[in-house]
């Protein structure tokens, strides 16, 4: 009888033993499944998962979109740069075309000069039909320099303009206002709106 009832004293402290050593287990399972942090309200409150992966998606699409804008910088800047090329280039060619006589035509004014101081310096009675001759040739040469858009400068009698006439002397005339043309020594031309020889002359002062 002694030996049952110690038997069946052991057999409770070991069932009690094992089942406080369960109830420590459950509580520390609880207690690693308990979500830190927990709200003011007593819910649990769930943390983002950061996912490395799309982040660096992310980081990759922004550096595209910036090439991406910065490329189209680059090709509008080039775009604009060869449009203003092409207006130089056919600007300059459309000059060129315009004023591509401009030093043949310098070089033929002193003929044309000499020309006229053949027939100012002539004598009409004298001189006949060679005179009609250099006349002639006075006339076509005018003809030909007026074709190509060459004009004589007016200067004699008006007021001295420095951009088309050049003061070679002054005189002093009473009879004539101040600043104006006296005398053309030699005269001077336009080609096209450009300048392509100033007139040498006389001004008057008082």
């Amino acid at each position: 009888m002694i030996d049952n009832t110690s038997d069946k004293i052991n057999l409770n402290v070991s069932d009690s033993k094992d089942a406080q050593d369960e109830g420590v287990f459950a509580n520390r399972e609880k207690r690693e499944l308990r979500p830190s942090g927990p709200s003011e309200g007593g819910e649990s409150e769930e943390l983002p998962v950061v996912d490395e992966t799309s982040q660096n998606k992310c980081v990759d699409i922004d550096e595209a979109l910036q090439l991406a804008a910065d490329n189209r910088d680059k090709w509008m800047r080039a775009v604009a740069e060869f449009e203003n090329y092409k207006k130089r280039s056919i600007q300059e060619r459309s000059k060129f075309q315009k004023y591509r006589n401009e030093e043949l035509l310098r070089d033929m004014l002193p003929v044309m000069d000499n020309l006229e101081r053949a027939i100012a310096a002539s004598d009409a009675k004298s001189a006949g039909p060679l005179l009609d001759g250099v006349k002639m040739t006075a006339n076509m040469f005018k003809d030909v320099l007026s074709r190509f858009g060459v004009k004589a400068i007016e200067s004699v009698g008006g007021p001295f303009n420095p951009e088309f006439q050049e003061a070679i002397a002054t005189l002093n005339d009473p009879g004539r206002d101040t600043n104006s043309v006296i005398e053309e020594l030699e005269k001077g031309y336009m080609y096209q709106d450009r300048l392509l020889r100033p007139a040498k002359v006389v001004v008057s002062t008082k």
